[in-house]
């Protein structure tokens, strides 16, 4: 596959573009092009892969826009990038366009930006890529200050949005949908790239600080004292999980034999020596959807990295796949630590809720097989899910308690808008109509926490799931001790004081109250989290750090 036309999927059954009603058809005039990416951060990440993906792409086939990036960072400097001064920075920056990537549950707590960016620049437009515009398309077209959105892959489609700006290119921005002058929306298909080899490889450049990488946190649990990298090996998962955004989209995909996507195992190695000898790179975080979607790249990548990295690496698995075998294949390669979700620890609930249909015993034999193999495991559970009783939750506890992983991580269910499981949660009359984001570190440091949906008393009472939550709690203080052998690391024990400053969900009637209650809170948090075991985040080892 060469052409665009072979990777992605374009519909020819649509009325003709209005183009006299473009707003911004052929609206920057200048030899040039400056166009600002941004995304939020309310955890410390500073990368964002679709974004390193885009530019790379512009930078090789549009050498006329200059990229620049700034995302909100607000653990960096609360105050400075408030709404309001966000959108003075921008300004500052003389931008022809702003294109943000936004995950679902960050889509609350951007609106504010938004709103501040046209009331400062009004003839700025504004696009929306991520997942909120692939799965809340409608939700995301209606705000008022939003002028595109991204429906799709957004490589092939920031190309067209830079091409539509400047005029070169009559019709539609395809990929995309547009809110023309009369308030209409000229929709496109969504890109669905199914041949990786036709994009260049991610750039890195754009995150890099005037220090390089050395102030950038670009980890998720890798060690402190070495440049951590994260790098996608291929996109697609093959498993439709009811709470996974990969779910809709997989069920949307036109050619389904397309959708798992791999680099050459030989060429993502030589990019990865590049990375390490440009970077000076110490670890590698495997970010794919899931690492072993295709099993035949993955033995011949291991054998070719166990060859030329030497470096160690995390990846993301199912525990389907993880025999004893592979496991020390992995290990062998340089893998220091396996993630892989348990979700919950009720066989029942995890079947026929959740999509998932591995036994506990499946879970436990591969927790065994990785501690065998001498590779640190991490498991991720979720909490608070529609129809979730105390019993299941307790479950949960109980099977983590048995594998006792180097890493137990739990967070809050958040609906995802498109997902099976958020049909059933708005189908049981369980979604908050009115509603703020809940980002999944939140209620951490000041031990409360509150049910994302509403209350099912005769299921899980809001007292018994903050139970259960601070049961878990202590169980990730006492077990959690994933470590770094490497002498230079010696001091990684140290966790990271990392808070979270994301929306809590609330109704609105309530936030007022809530508000009050907020800024002790936040005393106190501080005042927990400088503690010894202070809360979840301080059980996150050297989670994004600054």
């Amino acid at each position: 596959m060469n052409s665009k036309a072979d990777v992605i999927a374009v519909s020819t059954e649509r009325p003709a573009y209005p183009q006299s009603k473009s707003r911004w058809f052929g609206s920057v005039k200048g030899e040039k092009l400056r166009l600002v990416f941004s995304f939020y951060s309310p955890d410390g990440n500073e990368i964002a892969m679709p974004i390193a993906s885009m530019s790379a792409y512009l930078k090789r086939d549009f050498p006329w826009v200059e990229v620049l990036l700034e995302p909100v960072l607000i653990l960096r400097d609360a105050e400075k990038y408030s709404p309001e001064n966000y959108a003075r920075m921008i300004q500052e920056l003389d931008a022809d366009v702003i294109a943000f990537s936004i995950m679902s549950p960050h889509w609350y707590p951007m609106e504010p930006y938004f709103e501040e960016l046209k009331k400062l620049m009004p003839d700025l437009p504004v696009v929306i890529g991520g997942y909120q515009a692939m799965l809340s398309q409608q939700q995301t077209i209606e705000n008022p200050n939003v002028d595109y959105i991204c429906v799709g892959d957004g490589e092939y489609a920031i190309g067209n949005v830079v091409q539509h700006l400047k005029g070169s290119k009559d019709g539609p921005a395809d990929g995309l949908w547009e809110k023309l002058i009369d308030g209409s929306v000229y929709e496109t298909e969504p890109h669905q790239i199914g041949d990786l080899q036709a994009l260049p490889f991610p750039d890195y450049d754009v995150f890099a600080k005037e220090d390089g990488f050395k102030d950038v946190n670009s980890s998720i649990f890798g060690p402190k004292g070495k440049l951590v990298l994260p790098v996608m090996t291929g996109r697609g998962c093959p498993y439709r999980c009811t709470y996974c955004c990969n779910t809709p989209i997989l069920e949307g995909w036109k050619s389904k034999k397309t959708f798992l996507r791999k680099y050459d195992p030989e060429d993502m190695v030589n990019e990865l020596i590049r990375l390490r000898d440009k970077y000076n790179v110490g670890y590698f975080e495997f970010w794919d959807e899931l690492f072993l979607s295709n099993l035949k790249f993955v033995r011949a990548f291991f054998e070719i990295y166990k060859e030329k990295i030497h470096l160690p690496f995390s990846i993301n698995s199912r525990v389907e796949v993880m025999n004893e075998e592979f496991c020390k294949t992995a290990a062998e390669a340089g893998c220091h630590t396996i993630w892989f979700g348990i979700e919950s620890g009720d066989e029942k609930y995890r079947s026929t809720m959740l999509g998932r249909k591995m036994t506990n015993q499946q879970v436990i034999d591969a927790a065994a097989n990785c501690k065998k193999a001498g590779i640190n495991r991490l498991t991720f559970n979720i909490v608070g899910m529609p129809l979730e009783t105390a019993d299941n939750m307790r479950e949960t506890l109980k099977l983590n308690q048995t594998i006792a992983p180097e890493h137990f991580f739990f967070f809050p269910y958040i609906p995802l808008r498109g997902t099976p499981l958020y049909n059933t949660a708005k189908e049981e009359g369980l979604l908050l109509d009115k509603k703020k984001n809940l980002h999944y570190l939140s209620a951490a440091n000041d031990r409360q926490f509150t049910l994302n949906m509403k209350e099912c008393p005769e299921l899980l009472t809001q007292d018994e799931y903050n139970e259960i939550c601070l049961e878990m709690l202590a169980f990730q203080e006492r077990n959690n001790r994933l470590t770094y052998s490497d002498e230079e690391n010696a001091d990684s024990e140290q966790s990271a004081s990392v808070e979270d400053k994301s929306f809590s969900l609330v109704d609105d009637e309530t936030a007022a109250a809530a508000a009050g209650k907020a800024e002790l809170d936040a005393v106190v948090a501080q005042e927990t989290a400088s503690k010894p075991g202070g809360g979840l985040l301080q059980g996150v080892k050297n989670l994004f750090r600054s």
